[in-house]
């Protein structure tokens, strides 16, 4: 099998030139990145494998996201950890201004940004900031993370650098075989071929909120369906309609013990409390208002997003 590893030059950290290299080469070869390829196992805490997916086959990049707290706290330690981690192992490392990349001829495009690399010894730092204390053990998703890493860049030795709630650096070393870069990179040979063909990699089973995604450009034209679907229609009917049955009788027994507890904030039953009733103040922002007496002002401030809702016929 003929592979290649090559690096291209990293557009800024989080641009959306940056994402545009993650997603696909100038080939339109879709990427697995590094940080999300726990997905493809449905490993990702935070990037669902349903998601991964739908994102690749839609052939369209992800937009950059506003960082939170938490990303933001990561991004502005991230030098001062990896000078710190370099100073307890007696290395020095630099931020790659480069993408690591991975291609074969089975149909596997890896990527990864490093966060410290020594070119001379092969060493690869990642860190992480985690507003958890460290147990110790590296996540499975961390793991993936460091296997798809090292492919990328050939690299011999993978640390971690781990920054937690105790304020307190921990580095930890990973050990990475042959066999588990081998396993990877045809799972992602697999997974990739299928989003190359247009089809969902096996396992997938995408959620409503996430087939929006998978779907993004909207046809006008009709679409003829099988035959068969009728059912699903009707159990979906059915289901709607056993949800509004059950959101009425919700509606009903609420109020009916709202009127039994009164003007109380507190109801209780032999001296236990089992419900309270408390009054509240809510602020919201007047947007109709805001556009009508500011709307300059407003337009600099919109964004539009596209979603799709599925109605059904007599709905």
């Amino acid at each position: 099998m003929g592979n290649h590893r090559y690096r291209i030059l990293k557009e800024p950290h989080g641009s959306q030139a940056w994402l545009n290299q993650r997603y696909q080469d100038e080939k339109g070869n879709r990427r697995i990145s590094a940080s999300a390829a726990a997905a493809i196992y449905g490993l990702h805490p935070f990037v669902k494998q349903d998601q991964y997916a739908a994102e690749l086959l839609s052939g369209v990049a992800p937009t950059p996201i506003q960082p939170n707290a938490a990303m933001e706290t990561g991004n502005r330690l991230e030098d001062t950890i990896i000078t710190w981690a370099g100073d307890r192992l007696g290395i020095k490392f630099l931020t790659p201004d480069e993408l690591f990349c991975y291609d074969d001829d089975n149909g596997c495009h890896l990527i990864s940004t490093l966060d410290g690399w020594n070119e001379k010894t092969k060493h690869i730092l990642e860190v992480k900031t985690t507003s958890r204390e460290f147990s110790g053990t590296l996540p499975d998703y961390w793991k993936i993370q460091g296997i798809q890493q090292a492919i990328c860049s050939n690299a011999d030795r993978v640390t971690w650098a781990i920054f937690d709630n105790t304020l307190r650096l921990t580095l930890v070393e990973q050990d990475i075989t042959y066999a588990e870069m081998e396993d990877h990179i045809n799972a992602s040979a697999q997974w990739l071929n299928a989003i190359e063909l247009g089809m969902d990699p096996a396992g997938v089973v995408y959620t409503y909120e996430t087939i929006s995604t998978r779907y993004m450009q909207s046809l006008a034209e009709p679409v003829e369906i099988p035959k068969e679907a009728a059912d699903l229609i009707a159990q979906l009917k059915h289901v709607k309609s056993e949800l509004t049955s059950y959101k009425a009788l919700e509606d009903r027994l609420k109020a009916e013990l709202c009127d039994l507890i009164g003007p109380a904030e507190t109801a209780t039953i032999n001296g236990n409390i089992v419900a309270t009733w408390k009054g509240q103040k809510r602020e919201w922002f007047d947007a109709k208002r805001f556009q009508i007496e500011n709307p300059d002002l407003s337009k600099q401030y919109t964004k539009t997003t596209s979603s799709r809702t599925l109605r059904l016929k007599g709905e």
